[in-house]
């Protein structure tokens, strides 16, 4: 190619990704300038919003022994409230739940005459436990793995029966155990928790609830002591709603459950 026909070649190409619009122009510009400066091409991390906290006795924050055997922290401000519900047994109880998953409940009241957009975000700092942070699990994602691990707990008592038919009635029984508890999980997770995506809250449908749960099998994360201390935050689009607690709440506190009637 001739010096002439690589000039013309060069400003066809320039001419052809010129009227691809102003964008591959740009696009261009930008990663030339982060090649000569790194911090130019990167944005500034994004703030988390102003963040209010439960404080016993302070105005819109109360605390309850329900006589259902849970504790519950509430938090009212402006057009809105926050409840938190902890089972007082939640620690033994997670240790039995599926991938020892620890659990809360969440209960979001609007009073506010317009709307309000509620983005369904919560995270849990494990306060003893080197401070680690999760956030909630999505309940759509934990019901395909729960499947998933169903399926492949049928395939494995399908080969150890064939390779041991002696033990096809036990290895039988324990998988329709592990299925029926498996798939009232799965049943749980989709019809108890709280919902993954925004949720609009107004006067005709001013609240949402629902399980959050958590995973904790995070290697820093270790067995449960007699007292654990947690930190839950609750994330709003212009605020984050934060509720420190501890199981027990205080050392050696007693729910004494009300019976069914």
């Amino acid at each position: 190619m001739t010096f002439r026909e690589q000039k013309l070649y060069t400003r066809h190409l320039w001419f052809v990704g010129f009227t691809l619009g102003k964008t591959c122009v740009w696009a261009w510009h930008d990663s030339f300038y982060a090649i000569l400066s790194p911090t130019l091409g990167h944005a500034a991390p994004k703030k988390d919003p102003p963040s209010v906290r439960w404080t016993a006795g302070a105005l819109g924050c109360t605390f309850e022994r329900r006589d259902d055997g849970k504790y519950a922290w509430t938090m009212t401000e402006r057009d809105r409230t926050v409840t938190l519900l902890m089972d007082s047994q939640e620690l033994a109880k997670s240790g039995h739940r599926f991938y020892r998953l620890f659990g809360a409940y969440i209960s979001v009241t609007y009073m506010g005459q317009y709307k309000f957009e509620f983005p369904a975000g919560a995270r849990i700092d494990f306060v003893r436990h080197h401070d680690v942070v999760e956030g909630y699990e999505d309940p759509g994602q934990l019901a395909n793995k729960l499947q998933n691990d169903v399926d492949t707990k049928v395939f494995e008592t399908e080969r150890q029966i064939k390779k041991n038919p002696k033990i096809a009635e036990e290895k039988t029984a324990l998988l329709r155990q592990y299925q029926k508890e498996a798939a009232e999980f799965i049943e749980f997770l989709s019809t108890q928790t709280l919902p993954s995506d925004a949720v609009i809250l107004n006067p005709g449908n001013p609240e949402t609830h629902g399980w959050v749960l958590f995973k904790t099998s995070n290697k820093w994360i270790g067995p449960w002591k007699e007292r654990e201390d947690f930190i839950l935050s609750v994330g709003m689009k212009d605020q984050i709603w934060q509720f420190p607690f501890s199981l027990p709440p205080t050392e050696g506190d007693l729910i004494l459950r009300k019976p069914p009637e």
